[in-house]
């Protein structure tokens, strides 16, 4: 039996990545309110230079009905919108609402445009309650099995257990849950209702006074904000709570008794999750808000089991399984293999534990012997040679970043900080295998080496110099066990020299910048045109019924064309002007905090959302920065002469990186 403090470490590493399922949840839809809000101001502007003198117009002006060409031209806009809704399922009110506009023979200019912005918003939170009903399932889904798989680790043997099926994953996020008596989908299209009120009534507003049209997209603007953070909150709040129900569930199925409460201590913790950390109760006490997570927006608590000091004999109570037998789960067994065994069924590689032996797993201890075989195996240390060529042929590269990564290739069996690590290069993949010592998992993470395409590699090498640069900083990291992200470096030097560096962008910069922006959307139509026509020609086949095959054939085809699309411009962007400078703009991103992405500034980058820790924007910004002093060394001059301090700080790290590889 594993002790309090292995629990802990276990389940708040699982709530992090439950809670980063969120956040990636989120990011998706904040995509989906930048959408629809350009659609929005770009109808608002056509639809004031159409009908308005000046860019104004009056309430009288916009109440007048549409010209019967107006009128033909709105409703092959509303056939198509409901083409769209027929085939993505789109709210059946808002549907029937779209047929009555088209059997309509008279329309104000007004319902018009308030037609165009409701069809924006109707997608928006038709595709914004997809991404959440699908995050949630996985939230729930993932949870459960990863809380059983802990459980069970920890414990030291595996026995069978309920397993999930759709139609209870259905049932359990369907189902109300907090106070007000509403599940997530009912608070989505709340939201939606609210928003789309908001937004006519403040149209309305704009022309009552004669506004300039700007003020409207301003005023429109806003409220989409605040639409888009309430979503944010829906959304981590239901991860919260669905992250804590698959875990009471799991506990329950498992015969926990009792669990505990632990919080993640912090600055930004609250004072009830404070007061809360540590406690521990019945499972029968189990209340949410009460004496279970989440305890208020944004919660990041979580719970474990809770055993007394002489509970070791979990694993002779477990045995009431279907075949009424235990197995033993190592410690060094990894998820997918318990899957394989106890969600799967198949047991054909689990060891059973039989009557005469003792139930009673001690933690092993973290030492290079006792990986698996496949651990220290010998390999061959080979590269791509094509990218080995690409690299040496490339002139002025940084002599102590070229080392570090000629060392790092040269690694078999090594320690960092004492735990076991590993970094090997195969013919089309660069492995590290590490020991995690939050989990006591082997780790391992494989880089795999794209397929070469094309003629210019300048893209795809940037991309794996700056992934394998990762694998690099976590090799070097001087604390990992207190780091707070995977990647996280704690050189407090660099991370106080991030921290001091402006983000302002030079003027050598911004006008590379400018460039490459400009050749980037030039690109962009360039590949855009290549694969629409395509694209519309085979979506017309399917309207107009001449397309040969079933829907199913169509979507796959259309698929096919989509991704094709996005692997070219992938290509060609990446390429631009030499290569390398996507790099250069992240790096300016993370110094931005990710707020030049945002905005627009740079092309390439995180976001905000990635980049709200300094450990996050610090860790790519040396695996950006590895990449360029090989690529592109006359980009580090330009960062060099701009951020001075910064670039001194990342090669003291480099240096320091190549010291501890024995360079």
């Amino acid at each position: 039996m594993k002790n309090s403090a292995y629990w802990k470490k276990r389940f708040e590493l699982l709530e992090q990545s439950q809670n980063q399922i969120g956040l990636d949840c989120f990011a998706d839809i904040e995509k989906q309110y930048r959408k629809a809000q350009r659609q929005i101001e770009a109808q608002i502007r056509a639809w004031y230079q159409r009908f308005a003198d000046n860019n104004q117009i009056s309430l009288a002006d916009a109440r007048r009905m549409l010209t019967k060409k107006e009128l033909e031209e709105l409703k092959w806009d509303v056939n198509e919108y409901i083409r769209y809704g027929e085939e993505n399922a789109v709210n059946g009110t808002w549907m029937r609402q779209l047929e009555n506009a088209s059997a309509r023979y008279h329309i104000s200019r007004l319902e018009a445009i308030q037609l165009q912005m409701q069809q924006s918003l109707e997608v928006m939170f038709g595709n914004q309650l997809d991404s959440i009903d699908s995050t949630m399932r996985d939230i729930y889904k993932s949870g459960y099995y990863h809380t059983a798989f802990e459980i069970q680790k920890g414990v030291g043997v595996g026995w069978d257990f309920g397993t999930l099926g759709e139609k209870h994953i259905s049932k359990v996020i369907n189902k109300p849950w907090a106070v007000d008596g509403k599940n997530f989908s009912e608070r989505v299209w709340s939201n939606r209702q609210k928003l789309v009120n908001e937004l006519n009534n403040e149209l309305t507003k704009n022309i009552i006074l004669g506004q300039d049209p700007q003020k409207a997209i301003d005023a429109i603007s806003k409220r989409m904000n605040v639409s888009k953070n309430s979503a944010g909150r829906l959304v981590m709040t239901e991860e919260a709570f669905f992250s804590s129900a698959a875990q009471k569930d799991c506990f329950a199925e498992l015969d926990v008794e009792q669990f505990e409460i632990v919080a993640t201590l912090d600055s930004h913790t609250s004072e009830i999750c404070r007061d809360m950390d540590g406690k521990h109760f019945p499972m029968s006490q189990w209340e949410v808000g009460v004496t279970a997570p989440p305890f208020h927006v944004y919660c990041r608590s979580t719970t474990v089991p809770y055993f007394d000091d002489d509970f070791d004999d979990i694993g002779e109570r477990a045995a009431r399984g279907e075949d009424g037998k235990t197995y033993y789960v190592p410690s060094n067994m990894t998820y997918h293999q318990w899957e394989k065994g106890f969600v799967d069924g198949d047991k054909s590689e689990l060891q059973e534990v039989t009557p005469d032996v003792k139930i009673k797993v001690k933690a092993e201890e973290l030492k290079a012997e006792n990986f698996p075989d496949s651990f220290t195996e010998k390999s061959e240390l080979k590269n791509t040679q094509v990218l080995v060529d690409y690299v040496n042929n490339l002139e002025g590269a940084d002599a102590n970043v070229v080392a570090l990564y000629n060392r790092m290739g040269k690694l078999e069996n090594v320690e960092s900080n004492g735990l076991p690590f590993k970094i090997s290069h195969g013919k089309d993949h660069a492995v590290t295998t590490y020991m995690n010592p939050m989990t006591g998992k082997l780790m391992e993470v494989r880089l795999t080496i794209p397929k070469l395409q094309g003629d210019n590699l300048a893209g795809q090498v940037n991309t794996m110099l700056h992934e394998e640069m990762h694998l690099m900083d976590l090799y070097g990291r001087t604390d990992p066990v207190k780091s707070g992200g995977w990647f996280s470096t704690s050189r407090k030097s660099l991370m106080d020299a991030f921290k001091n560096t402006s983000d302002s962008i030079g003027d050598d910069v911004a006008e590379l910048f400018k460039k490459h922006n400009e050749e980037f959307k030039r690109v962009s139509s360039d590949v855009s045109a290549k694969y629409s026509k395509q694209i519309a020609d085979l979506t017309d086949s399917m309207y107009n019924r001449t397309f040969k095959g079933s829907y199913a054939d169509y979507k796959k085809q259309y698929n096919k064309l989509k991704n094709a699309r996005e692997a070219a411009l992938d290509y060609e962007a990446r390429n631009i002007m030499g290569g390398g400078i996507g790099n250069l703009q992240d790096i300016y991103d993370a110094l931005s905090g990710g707020r030049f992405r945002d905005n627009r500034t740079v092309i390439y980058g995180h976001g905000s959302s990635y980049y709200r820790s300094v450990e996050s924007r610090v860790h790519e910004t040396i695996a950006n920065y590895a990449a360029l002093s090989i690529t592109r060394p006359d980009l580090i001059d330009l960062l060099r002469a701009d951020k001075p301090d910064l670039v001194a700080e990342l090669d003291a790290a480099i240096q320091e990186l190549l010291k501890k590889a024995g360079g």
